[in-house]
């Protein structure tokens, strides 16, 4: 995934919007930390690019390993559970944490994710971006996979026009 983390983020945070015990969190919040969180993963293109000198494929650190992700979201959700739901930390936590999985779900399409990492060093993609082109990122451009995200852009931006006029 190239352009469409955040799109794909609102979309899923107004598709659970209705089925989500939020309590008394402010919808501005709610979506706030779904379009964090559906970006969030790429933060560690900053340490790839600025400090590893781009030396391992930034999939591998651990923004990217599933089981990071999961963990941490299971561990918010507890704690809203035993909470009863009173816990913002603990909601928004478990909201930030799906829409992270979301992200890697979406990267695993065409970017290589390493879903047993640390255990086990072995990446998994769905499909394959072939290098064609120079600079790198007009082979994700070119590539069908690019019309996908385009239409996670599209439907994204249909679903704001329509809540916009609502």
């Amino acid at each position: 995934m190239f352009i469409a983390h955040i799109p794909a983020g609102y979309l899923f945070a107004k598709a659970i919007y209705q089925k989500v015990q939020l309590g008394d969190i402010r919808y501005r919040s709610y979506m706030w930390v779904m379009c964090v969180g559906a970006v969030f993963p790429d933060i560690d293109l900053f340490y790839f690019f600025l400090i590893d000198n781009q030396s391992v494929h930034h999939h591998k650190y651990f923004l990217h390993w599933p089981i990071f992700w999961l963990s941490l979201f299971l561990i918010f959700y507890l704690y809203a559970l035993y909470r009863r739901y009173r816990s913002k930390v603990a909601i928004l936590g478990s909201l930030f944490c799906a829409v992270a999985i979301l992200h890697v779900l979406l990267d695993t399409l065409v970017g290589d994710i390493w879903w047993f990492a640390p255990l086990i060093n072995q990446p998994y993609a769905l499909f394959e971006v072939t290098a064609r082109y120079k600079p790198w990122w007009l082979n994700f451009i070119f590539h069908w996979s690019f019309v996908i995200e385009m239409l996670i852009c599209l439907a994204a931006f249909v679903v704001y026009r329509k809540s916009a006029r609502q």
